[in-house]
């Protein structure tokens, strides 16, 4: 009977221990095949090794459960777990992380990664928390580029062209130095923004561009790398504070991994996709720069003091030397 009480015990316990499972979802944005996609996937497996599967996610693709607005409310108010979300998108929960979407701040990719591990990105990103989102790592969105219906080899050529980009008021700016005209558009919905002539063009990376089959309504690409702008990782600050110090640190580590494992992939992805996107646009235009990094350089200036971040952007633009 002794042991028979114990067995019963230890079945009761196992089933505490089962139903003691934290299950929470991953939004993403983009198609299954995307490399921020595999990072998410990645995540996912390393948070359940790491805690023996004390904590399940459930990785959602492609917009399934929100764009990436609704996304960073679902996180701040515990609907979801986790997402994956540009910088340029958290402005309108702290206006500072904007500064990532000024033009020409970073001067290779090498910079990008040199600074985001440096304590000025940490504390730009620090005020989050207060919001309800911590950043578990950063995501590598790699240089951002023109796709369009009519060629841009200079700004002259944007004059009067209406260019999508993402609800920041950075990039409408930038668009605006630039002679063209910033619409905000959400990202599921440009493929048809662009067919129907809502807009005239956009800005974005090369993974994006094949993934989301850009190529088919927009005919020239244009490689001025205008922008270098890191998605995050963030989780839900409600969902941290239910975790214990081991939960924590596994997340945290499964962050930093997939961090590494994305630069990998992002890497491998934007060779072979800019290769690919050769046959795809009628031309590939390489700009000389000089003239989009003058009609913007006031700008940078500008909008530096708007956001209060005067000191970070004297800091990367120094560190320009050494790249």
């Amino acid at each position: 009977m002794k042991k028979l009480a114990l067995l019963a015990a230890a079945g009761v316990f196992a089933a505490s221990a089962a139903q003691a499972q934290i299950v929470t979802k991953y939004s993403g944005i983009q198609p299954a095949d995307h490399p921020a996609s595999y990072a998410e996937q990645y995540f996912s497996r390393e948070v359940g090794i790491l805690t023996k599967n004390a904590i399940k996610i459930e990785v959602h693709h492609n917009t399934q459960l929100g764009d990436a607005v609704a996304n960073v409310q679902s996180v701040r108010n515990g609907t979801i777990g986790f997402t994956t979300v540009s910088a340029s998108n958290l402005n309108q929960v702290v206006p500072a992380m904007d500064m990532y979407s000024l033009p020409f701040l970073f001067k290779s990719a090498d910079h990008f990664w040199w600074f985001l591990a440096q304590p000025e990105a940490a504390a730009l990103a620090k005020p989050l928390e207060d919001k309800g989102i911590k950043v578990l790592g950063y995501i590598d969105s790699g240089a951002r580029n023109f796709f369009t219906g009519k060629a841009v080899r200079s700004p002259a050529d944007l004059a009067g062209q209406k260019i999508r980009v993402m609800a920041s008021p950075v990039m409408v700016n930038t668009m605006k130095a630039l002679g063209a005209t910033g619409v905000p558009v959400a990202w599921a919905e440009l493929y048809t923004a662009l067919q129907t002539g809502v807009v005239d063009g956009a800005e974005n990376n090369h993974p994006s561009v094949v993934a989301k089959k850009f190529y088919e309504v927009s005919k020239f690409y244009t490689l001025d790398e205008h922008m270098r702008i890191p998605d995050l990782m963030i989780m839900s600050m409600k969902l941290w504070n239910q975790l214990n110090d081991d939960q924590k640190k596994a997340v945290a580590e499964a962050g930093q991994r997939a961090q590494a494992y994305m630069r990998g992939a992002w890497h491998v992805s934007e060779v072979k996709d800019l290769e690919q996107l050769k046959s795809k646009f009628t031309e590939i235009i390489t700009p000389d720069k000089a003239p989009f990094v003058k009609a913007v350089a006031g700008l940078v200036s500008e909008e530096g003091k708007r956001l209060g971040v005067e000191k970070t952007i004297a800091f990367i633009l120094d560190s320009q030397k050494n790249f």
